[in-house]
């Protein structure tokens, strides 16, 4: 997981670092500011993955993830295809119901969480409705890969029935064994759902957004931090973690040790 809130010549180096070490999959975040400091500069997140799908060979890339306050889904739609095509069908799509600050950076008036998931129900059906070719050219993969965001019932809802992959943060501030805890009811449920419409539940990647900010783990502080983490996320049912980078990204000082990062997620 990458931020635009860099000079693109730096941000554009991240992207190649990551691919030569090997990474499967590079996301970015698609906000109009950083927010956790609007002052920093901020790329255009569907901007950037139209110039990345050219300068990458190898990795699958996507918007983690794309909201609803400033984003139509057809025009996403559009979007999606375009860069998969560009990329060769390397896109993963993103999406999620967003927060408060998207609509405010945007001038649309705020909503209430049920007003949020109502919209963020009719842009997946939209959007999914405008995937597979209603808009040529066709997407070069047969089916675009779809990534749905979000903790409550539902988004859980919408996962199981339109998405390929479930990612969540577990929640904000919450200890590594609570949020551990609450993902697996989670995707417990999940897997309800999944048979409740006739779906293998195991065909529904299981996803791991880890940062110290969501939930309070230092996952490079030493390879015991490491593997515990991966135990952890495991046993409450998670199939794959997503790690900012570069790795000191939001961490408390020293707690990341140097050259970890490559050696947990390189290709040796």
């Amino acid at each position: 997981m990458t931020l635009q809130n860099v000079a693109w010549s730096a941000f554009e180096k991240q992207w190649r670092d990551l691919e030569e070490l090997g990474v499967e999959t590079v996301w970015l975040a698609d906000h109009l500011g950083d927010w956790r400091n609007l002052a920093n500069p901020w790329l255009d997140g569907w901007s950037c993955l139209a110039a990345l799908a050219t300068g990458t060979m190898r990795v699958r890339l996507g918007p983690l993830v794309t909201p609803i306050a400033f984003r139509n889904p057809v025009a996403v739609a559009k979007a999606a295809i375009t860069v998969d095509e560009i990329s060769g069908g390397r896109l993963e799509l993103g999406v999620g119901a967003g927060v408060a600050s998207d609509n405010e950076l945007a001038g649309v008036e705020s909503w209430e969480p049920e007003e949020r998931l109502r919209r963020f129900e009719e842009f997946v059906v939209a959007l999914v409705a405008h995937l597979p070719g209603s808009l040529r050219p066709e997407p070069v993969q047969p089916a675009i890969p779809l990534t749905i965001a979000g903790q409550a019932q539902a988004s859980l809802r919408l996962a199981a029935r339109h998405a390929h992959r479930w990612i969540t943060y577990a929640g904000s501030g919450l200890q590594p064994d609570e949020g551990a805890r609450l993902t697996r009811e989670r995707n417990d449920r999940l897997d309800a759902l999944c048979a409740e419409l006739g779906r293998d539940p195991r065909t529904l990647v299981r996803s791991m957004l880890v940062h110290d900010f969501n939930v309070g783990e230092t996952p490079f502080r030493s390879e015991a931090d490491f593997h515990a983490l991966v135990a952890r996320w495991q046993k409450a049912g998670m199939d794959e973690l997503i790690f900012y980078y570069p790795p000191t990204y939001g961490m408390p000082a020293g707690s990341v040790e140097p050259g970890l990062f490559e050696r947990m997620l390189g290709k040796g």
